[in-house]
């Protein structure tokens, strides 16, 4: 009897560590080793983004591996770095997923965790966290023919794009969509800006555009699938002399469009505010929540998003600054 006691200890004893031992692997987020990747930093979602993300795996308890490339090969290279460090997740943001699919499907393979913020959905994602592309699209878009249709006029617009960016391309096609409901307007011009050097490119090729349109009345309006790249045209607009014809949206809500909305002569009317630092500690939180095998309840997470215009600023205190970020 004293044997099947001294059995029956030993065994619970060994239960008990093992179930220590297997929960002590996952519980404590110190041993996670998040790989990040930024597709440049030539905007303030870019920035915001990283830096918070970088904040949240240290708070986490993990140890974030962050990289920056602004190009489809050089992100290819770092996610295959990130593999031979041994990460235990990767995180993309910005750009589109799906042009590294072959490296994120060998990680995915090798029983990486892929996430991604505001860079698309692919198969092998396990969590995405983004605003909603075609809604910030289609907001953009109806502010725009609105703004036209109440001042009595057909829409004679400029869109700016690139065609590299996942989100870029379905903005894009929204306003083609909102335009289907306005017979009368027309693309007039439109342009891919380069990355990340974008602010001289677009300002160059916007004063072409102006060059080749002097007409009053031949363009009055500006589709600008970020604010960087609106806030850019402004400045081609205004030197021209022509911001009282042209009308310009964004998208993102980015503080250098904020401070180009708050001149009086701006033509720069409204953005579709997103919020980077709430997807970045969301997209993190999830992370850690799949690598300590907790079960989400989906995996496309949406975080919301408002209009802001011209005659209703937030408050300055309220623009998001990169350097204001993570907020302490």
């Amino acid at each position: 009897m004293r044997k099947l006691k001294a059995v029956l200890v030993v065994s619970s004893m060994i239960s008990v560590l093992m179930i220590t031992f297997s929960l002590s692997s996952v519980a404590v987020g110190k041993e996670f080793r998040i790989g990040i990747n930024n597709f440049g930093q030539a905007n303030f979602f870019a920035r915001i983004g990283r830096s918070v993300m970088i904040d949240e795996v240290k708070k986490q308890g993990g140890v974030p591996i962050s990289t920056v490339t602004d190009n489809v090969p050089d992100r290819i290279k770092a996610i295959e770095t990130f593999m031979a460090q041994g990460v235990d997740a990767i995180i993309i943001q910005e750009g589109d997923i799906k042009m590294a699919d072959p490296a994120l499907r060998e990680a995915a393979k090798k029983g990486i965790i892929i996430a991604s913020m505001g860079a698309g959905m692919s198969e092998y994602v396990d969590v995405g966290v983004e605003s909603n592309e075609w809604v910030m699209g289609a907001m953009a878009a109806s502010e725009l023919m609105d703004r036209l249709s109440k001042a009595g006029k057909a829409a004679r617009i400029v869109e700016i794009y690139n065609p590299l960016g996942q989100m870029i391309r379905i903005r894009r096609q929204e306003l083609h969509a909102v335009m289907t409901e306005y017979p009368d307007s027309k693309i007039v011009a439109g342009f891919v800006y380069a990355w990340p050097d974008f602010f001289p490119d677009i300002k160059s090729k916007m004063e072409a555009v102006l060059g080749a349109n002097p007409e009053p009345g031949s363009i009055n309006a500006v589709f600008a699938t970020f604010d960087g790249a609106g806030v850019a045209a402004a400045s081609a607009i205004r030197e021209a002399g022509r911001q009282d014809e042209i009308i310009i949206v964004g998208i993102d809500g980015d503080p250098q469009a904020y401070e180009e909305m708050s001149k009086p002569d701006s033509p720069f009317v409204a953005t579709v505010a997103q919020q980077p630092w709430l997807m970045a500690r969301t997209v993190v939180d999830k992370v850690f929540q799949l690598l300590k095998e907790k079960e989400l309840p989906r995996d496309h997470f949406y975080i919301s998003v408002e209009l802001a215009t011209k005659e209703d600023l937030p408050p300055k205190s309220e623009w998001p600054y990169p350097e204001n970020y993570p907020r302490k």
